[in-house]
């Protein structure tokens, strides 16, 4: 792992998530990383990666999963 995962992987770790590595989009470099309570693997582009970036990242996955869990309880 480079010095620069490793300072990602610090940041996201913050965050309350796993780091899982960069890859290359067609758009630009990103930080992928998952989110142990949704179950969901996210990405936030190189270029715009910040604690702040991560957190609201997590944030508005957890809200989308809390209303499809919503959803799907209401249709049973």
């Amino acid at each position: 792992m480079s010095d620069k995962e490793r300072d990602y992987a610090e940041v996201i770790r913050s965050q309350g998530a796993e780091f899982l590595g960069i890859q290359l989009g067609p758009h630009g470099a990103l930080v992928l990383f998952s989110d142990p309570t949704s179950w969901t693997t996210l990405a936030v582009y190189e270029l715009e990666f910040s604690p702040l970036a991560v957190s609201q990242r997590l944030q508005k996955s957890r809200q989308a999963f809390a209303l499809v869990s919503h959803v799907q309880k209401s249709l049973c």
